[in-house]
């Protein structure tokens, strides 16, 4: 018997994730999703006291926050995630053939992102500032198969993406 010896499948899954064919995969993690994008015509925030409703196939969530807070702008509620991002205007720079990528907050301007997990059918939601209602929009999504690690590697999850706007 020659110990030497490694047989081919035990080789060929040594060498990487991705087998013998020579492919790495790397290992970005995704998951379904459902996603919108909330900004004002002008760029502005609304300040005051917030509550996110989302009925999503029945099931109901609420998350509520104060805008502008003193701590980070993120709000995780259940399974309802509402972020409010700055806008930025972003600029690359080339130089000694290297290229910089740099953004910066535009002043008084932001947007909210939404999120829910999984891949809901019917989303609707509604938004208030001081009982006001500011939002009011709903959709069937429409989902795309998303590979971060490209398709041959795994994993693949469903997400969808809207844009609405604040009344």
């Amino acid at each position: 018997m020659n110990i030497g010896v490694i047989p081919v499948s035990l080789a060929c899954a040594a060498m990487s994730a991705g087998g013998c064919d020579g492919r790495v995969c790397t290992l970005i993690g995704c998951q379904d999703s459902f996603g919108a994008t909330v900004r004002s015509a002008d760029g502005s925030f609304p300040s005051g006291a917030h509550r996110v409703e989302a009925l999503a196939d029945g099931t109901s969530l609420t998350c509520t926050f104060v805008y502008p807070d003193q701590g980070a702008s993120t709000h995780l509620c259940d399974a309802l995630d509402v972020i409010v991002w700055p806008e930025t205007t972003c600029t690359d720079t080339m130089m000694d053939g290297a290229v910089s990528h740099s953004c910066e907050p535009i002043p008084g301007k932001f947007y909210e992102s939404i999120a829910l997990p999984g891949t809901p059918g019917q989303v609707h939601v509604w938004q208030y500032v001081d009982d006001s209602a500011v939002l009011d929009a709903a959709v069937a999504p429409s989902y795309q198969a998303v590979a971060p690690n490209g398709s041959e590697c795994g994993p693949i999850s469903r997400q969808a993406s809207v844009s609405w706007m604040f009344q």
